[in-house]
């Protein structure tokens, strides 16, 4: 979700950002000007496993577009998914977002496959302090084309809201449920103690992990980093470097 997201606890289903187009689409129509980022995840526990992204949008008037690029993996095996977004605002209250993706997965000495798959998301603004959105990712339960690869592409559910505390803090929660696994909640804070430096952290419940991580907004150029913690992986640390045209 990049660094900012994910330091405030992969909170990303009711919170602006131009990662949200990996979060939820229809957040991405708070952006007034072309933004693009590129992110780098590392798993310390591997030397080899990283996680490698990219996301763009351009606004228009009251109709935004986006692509973005995620790869993950070694070089024995990959995941790679590929998306083109489509987000429009309706008035000051109201935005929608319809995303879709190819995705592909290779593994040494299986082959590879590919499939598509559609996202969906919707922000409501009750307040100017209080949002709230969902988000739907797969519902149409799409696979991989190959019967060589029996893997599914993940269905996940994800209802959230921010809150506005004041004009230095954000509170952001969500509940997401993975159609194979246990309902998950999550709580993150972002705090700009300065106009150019905010702090944040996180907590998710199912798994429970920690984040935390900081941002930097100089002008134009947007500097964020984050960490994950997992009792079984470890730590993940991930940097992302963006530019506001």
């Amino acid at each position: 979700m990049g660094p900012r997201l994910t330091a405030i606890g992969n909170n990303g289903a009711a919170v602006n950002d131009v990662w949200s187009l990996q979060a939820n689409i229809a957040a991405i129509t708070h952006l007034k000007q072309p933004t693009a980022s590129v992110n780098y995840i590392k798993n310390l526990f591997s030397d080899e496993v990283s996680t490698q992204g990219f996301v763009a949008v351009i606004p228009f008037k009251n109709n935004f577009i986006g692509a973005s690029l995620q790869r993950y993996g070694f070089s024995e095996y990959f995941e790679s998914k590929v998306g083109f977004a489509f987000a429009k605002k309706f008035g000051n209250k109201l935005s929608i977002g319809l995303n879709g993706n190819y995705h592909q997965l290779k593994i040494s000495n299986y082959g590879a496959s590919n499939g598509f798959s559609v996202d969906f998301g919707v922000i409501y603004h009750l307040t100017d302090l209080l949002t709230i959105g969902t988000f739907i990712s797969n519902p149409s339960k799409q696979k991989y084309g190959s019967t060589l690869v029996m893997t599914e592409i993940p269905t996940t559910l994800n209802v959230g809201a921010s809150y506005f505390a004041s004009d230095k803090v954000l509170i952001a929660t969500s509940v997401s449920k993975n159609l194979q696994e246990s309902i998950n909640v999550s709580l993150g804070i972002d705090y700009k103690i300065a106009a150019l430096l905010s702090l944040r952290g996180g907590l998710s419940a199912k798994p429970f992990k920690q984040y935390a991580g900081f941002g930097l907004n100089y002008r134009k150029l947007l500097f964020d980093m984050a960490t994950t913690y997992d009792t079984n992986l470890g730590y993940a640390p991930q940097i992302a470097l963006g530019y506001a045209f």
